[in-house]
């Protein structure tokens, strides 16, 4: 993966006319468009496009840039950084060593730094799709309709979820299959597509040990993948593409997952949506 090649051929192009922005702007809103549930938080659309030999000298694998060596260590052993998807594969090993959860709602805390109405959305759910929320920490309140938990753009729902394939490629290929009507006529490629679901059921829902581990396989095998280096809660990888991407903060030891999406404007990044900061089973409502 020449994923410096990618960005620097990206950084040598004209800067896009308006109407360019907005055309790439409504295609990443596109891709994220479902049937809405109410007030749900929206998580960003999100757009792209280990092993190590060692032979007479030490080699210690870390956590840290985008796979460059570094100085070394204080006893002499040299120190090469982590890659993106060595980080995805070890934090991959974690996930399935994990037990799974239990309780009586699934719990989703995300942040919308840029949303103007709210920056933090909390949500309650049970298995049945009895749904409890609140903004920035304020009332809480209950949803006078079912909303489902699902991987969003999917028919996947909690019994899917539970039955979903080990295998990455197999996954992939569940996911692809699994999509809406709307989600497959969206004009995103098949790996922004892979990038959106993946980081749905790593992030959003309650997904088996082992099928965690198997999308953070998946999300390995997607190209243009950096390691940005070390971020609160994990490393911050980068998947670029043509027009917009996604910053992951992935915890390899772990396995947490936090996602946001981002679109390429005028040479800036422009975050497209909130992140997941937290998601787990719990057995209480707030008081």
């Amino acid at each position: 993966m020449d994923d410096l090649r990618l960005l620097g051929a990206t950084l040598t192009k004209p800067d896009p006319s308006d109407e360019t922005v907005e055309a790439g702007r409504r295609r990443l809103q596109i891709a994220m468009r479902e049937p809405v549930r109410r007030r749900r938080a929206r998580r960003p659309v999100i757009a792209i496009g280990v092993a190590v030999a060692t032979g007479g000298a030490a080699v210690a694998i870390v956590v840290g840039g985008g796979g460059a060596p570094d100085a070394g260590s204080k006893d002499g052993t040299a120190v090469v950084q982590m890659s993106g998807s060595q980080v995805l594969l070890a934090a991959a090993t974690a996930a399935e060593t994990k037990p799974a959860g239990s309780g009586r709602y699934w719990y989703v805390r995300s942040h919308s730094p840029s949303s103007a109405n709210y920056k933090t959305f909390e949500s309650w759910t049970t298995v049945d799709g009895r749904q409890w929320s609140r903004f920035d920490g304020g009332a809480l309140e209950t949803s006078p309709e079912r909303s489902p938990i699902t991987v969003r753009g999917t028919r996947l729902g909690l019994a899917e979820i539970a039955e979903l394939p080990t295998s990455a490629n197999e996954l992939k290929a569940t996911l692809l299959k699994s999509r809406t009507t709307e989600q497959r006529r969206a004009q995103i490629t098949e790996e922004t597509s892979l990038l959106v679901l993946l980081t749905d059921l790593l992030s959003d829902v309650p997904a088996p040990p082992k099928v965690r581990a198997a999308a953070l396989r998946a999300l390995a095998t997607l190209p243009h993948v950096k390691n940005l280096g070390k971020a609160p809660g994990g490393q911050k990888l980068l998947f670029a593409g043509d027009g917009g991407g996604t910053k992951l903060v992935v915890n390899p030891k772990t396995s947490e997952v936090s996602a946001e999406g981002y679109a390429d404007v005028n040479g800036k990044q422009e975050s497209m949506g909130g992140t997941t900061s937290a998601s787990r089973w719990t057995d209480e409502l707030p008081r």
